[in-house]
């Protein structure tokens, strides 16, 4: 199964699909039309969001069988269209979970020590 990543990843991600079989090819540079030319030879698409995976795309895609996005939000692709066309979509919903907790703590505790009045006034 050869399968396109348009966007950098953990090389973890490579491997671990390398390790199943897949031939990963790469294509960090190329603009829409470049990756839309050739996604017609891709059993599967590795993205972010640097490029929207619309319908356009989508019906050039005739091989493809997943779209694996590596983030939580799925609105650079068009969900429906892919999944009438019976596209898989795969995402990682929880990825950034533990980076939004200790962010709500941090202001959580700047809010309770007034950190950012102590500032002001220290720089006043």
């Amino acid at each position: 199964m050869r399968v396109l990543h348009i966007d950098k990843n953990h090389p973890l991600l490579l491997e671990g699909l390398r390790d199943l079989g897949c031939l990963n090819e790469t294509d960090y540079e190329g603009d829409y039309d470049a990756i839309r030319s050739k996604i017609n030879q891709y059993e599967g698409l590795i993205v972010r969001s640097r490029i929207p995976i619309d319908q356009e795309l989508l019906k050039r895609a005739v091989k493809l069988k997943f779209i694996g996005r590596v983030g939580a939000g799925m609105e650079n692709i068009d969900v429906l269209f892919a999944k009438e066309r019976g596209i898989s979509l795969i995402n990682a919903p929880e990825g950034n979970r533990n980076a939004v907790g200790e962010h709500c703590l941090g202001l959580l505790l700047g809010l309770m020590n007034t950190i950012c009045k102590g500032n002001r006034e220290v720089r006043s």
